[in-house]
């Protein structure tokens, strides 16, 4: 994995793959290739690093009516040129550009070893290359020798293939990873992201698992391994594509913090009902007395967007009255999970495309649960494949670590539970009220980002420091998991997210001069609780930064450093207490000199188990 382009038609195919790979290049990667058809001959070349160092080695004016390209995130093998993609066959016959994994690559590539196949890479890719050469020597046309190699093999992939004797056709095929085909003018577009292709075509076809395509200049044609042929509907993108520049910004992730405001904003725009008090959302498909059904909700994701379905657990549980819980997909898929009739299903992905939360909302609809998808990108894999569910509009997030996408899926929560509530206990002047507290989240984040120059000198004070604990209570537990997440993906700091409530129950020996401990105090039924627990670091010398909306002179008396932020109910606290973190977050890794949109060894979209 990362990210796929390729193109067949009468352009030159270079151009329009770079420019696709760099609109993937939010994905994280590290390396990047391209391989083209010139003269009849098959050319790759790839780079270490970014896709500035794969473009400082391409030929002055080269040009090519056919290729594909790739930005490689590591799975199979090192960061070296040699494993970087495309992948060629021994042969020269055949060039691979793959996401996913294979699973069963070792005894593949042991047996091809054994019939003399030389390797010069440590992917399981390479694998894929030589055995189609293997199948194409053996007579087979390109289209067959790909579903015979692919009958071969356990795991996941979206991949795409080019052939030097056959240099008027692209084939693709998915299973696990998603492939998205673009149906122009005379020509044809395959990636693994419609964002890379939206550009040129607004007419796409999305594979499902188990297809193959093969494209020529004047269209495509889809078949299933056993060589059936599948009826694919063409469809029309719909969304804008949004322009994703930096706005005079440094870098992406801080615009993206910045971007908050108006991304929350979109979020709940045209979706509160401030006369009945309530929200609407045609999305999830349910009727009004569905809503009577649903006992239980459970909800699913991986990572960042795990903080944001904890905190909406929270939310239908103290708002709605709705039995809740978060899960992280891979351990429930894991254990066979329980699906109820009564139960509705919550999946949550900023890509849509999240491997292990993927496979768990199959699994969940296999066993005959309801799912719904709380998503960004339209069009993904999980919004096709889910019951229903929420676009949340966060807009183009580019940096790797998620900022702006988090909170927009707390404001989706935050209108699921509302709905939910006002359908069962909530009164009309109660849900008026938080419609109005809702409408004033935006001003009331762009408060707390008018604090970024101090946040910034407190970043410097502790930008030193070898490891930070973060605590928060309630809704801001997660709040302290999620701060605790940023500083380790951006600034490579060891940090560790606990309930404030549970740090005195072995984890309060971490505690010392040399561990800044952050803490999230709010208004709200755990405040005393918090403050008892923040005098008992300061009795051991901890040095407290407090993120508060109270002004209490017991904080301010033993806190090292105070971030103030608007009052607001605690079950919309979230919205604003997060925003501190991501910055505090953001300033120490600037101070270090990492690089916060793409840090090491991190991908945007996990989409391998």
């Amino acid at each position: 994995m990362c990210g796929i382009v390729g193109y067949i038609g009468p352009k030159n195919a270079v151009p329009i793959i770079m420019e696709g790979l760099k609109r993937l290049e939010y994905r994280g990667y590290d390396s990047a290739g391209i391989g083209c058809m010139i003269k009849g001959k098959l050319k790759v070349w790839k780079k270490e690093g970014q896709l500035a160092n794969l473009e400082g080695i391409l030929p002055e004016g080269l040009a090519s009516n056919i290729g594909i390209g790739h930005t490689r995130w590591a799975t199979h093998g090192g960061v070296t040129e040699a494993n970087a993609h495309p992948q060629v066959g021994s042969r020269g016959k055949v060039s691979v550009v793959h996401n996913g994994i294979i699973d069963n690559y070792s005894a593949l590539k042991k047996k091809l070893i054994g019939e003399g196949v030389a390797f010069t890479s440590e992917t399981d890719t390479e694998a894929l290359a030589n055995l189609a050469e293997k199948f194409l020597g053996a007579g087979m046309a390109p289209d067959r020798a790909v579903r015979e190699t692919l009958k071969l093999v356990s795991g996941t992939y979206g991949i795409v293939f080019l052939f030097t004797e056959h240099p008027d056709l692209i084939i693709g095929a998915r299973n696990g990873s998603p492939l998205v085909v673009g149906v122009g003018d005379g020509e044809m577009f395959v990636a693994s992201d419609a964002n890379a292709i939206v550009r040129h075509t607004r007419q796409v076809v999305y594979l499902d698992d188990g297809e193959t395509v093969v494209l020529t200049r004047d269209g495509f044609r889809t078949r299933d391994l056993r060589d059936a042929v599948v009826d694919k509907q063409v469809e029309e993108i719909d969304w804008v594509v949004e322009e994703t520049g930096k706005n005079g910004y440094e870098n992406y992730m801080l615009k993206e913090i910045f971007e908050q405001p108006e991304a929350v904003g979109r979020t709940f725009g045209g979706r509160l009902v401030p006369e009945f008090g309530t929200a609407k959302l045609g999305g999830l498909n349910l009727e009004r007395r569905d809503f009577f059904d649903i006992r239980r909700v459970e909800i699913v994701a991986m990572g960042t967007a795990y903080h944001a379905g904890m905190i909406g657990s929270f939310l239908l549980e103290s708002i709605a009255r709705v039995p809740a819980r978060a899960e992280i997909a891979s351990e429930l898929r894991c254990r066979n999970p329980i699906v109820e009739k009564e139960t509705l299903y919550f999946v949550v992905s900023q890509s849509g495309e999240t491997a292990d939360t993927l496979l768990t909302l199959r699994e969940i609809r296999n066993k005959g649960g309801r799912v719904m998808g709380v998503v960004n990108m339209v069009g993904s894999t999980m919004a096709r494949e889910s019951d229903g569910g929420v676009y949340i509009h966060a807009g183009p997030e580019m940096a790797v670590a998620s900022t702006k996408a988090f909170t927009c899926q707390l404001m989706s929560f935050n209108l699921i539970a509302l709905l939910f509530a006002r359908m069962r206990d909530l009164s009309l002047a109660e849900g008026r009220a938080l419609v109005r507290e809702i409408q004033e989240i935006p001003d009331k984040m762009r408060r707390v980002l008018d604090q970024a120059e101090e946040i910034a000198r407190i970043a410097r004070k502790y930008k030193n420091a070898q490891s930070f604990l973060y605590l928060g209570r309630g809704p801001n537990y997660p709040v302290a998991l999620e701060g605790a997440l940023k500083l380790k993906e951006i600034a490579y700091i060891f940090s560790e997210g606990m309930s404030a409530g549970d740090v005195k129950h072995g984890p309060i020996a971490l505690v010392s001069e040399e561990t800044p401990v952050v803490m999230i105090a709010v208004k709200g039924d755990n405040l005393d609780k918090t403050i008892s627990g923040m005098m008992e670091i300061n009795a051991r010398k901890g040095r407290i930064i407090v993120v508060t909306n109270v002004d209490d002179e017991r904080i301010t008396r033993i806190a090292e450093d105070v971030i103030r932020i608007p009052e607001t109910r605690e079950s919309l606290s979230p919205l604003l207490t997060v925003i501190p973190l991501q910055l505090l977050a953001y300033y120490i890794a600037v101070e270090l000199q990492r690089d916060v949109d793409r840090p090491r060894n991190l991908a945007k979209s996990v989409t391998v188990e």
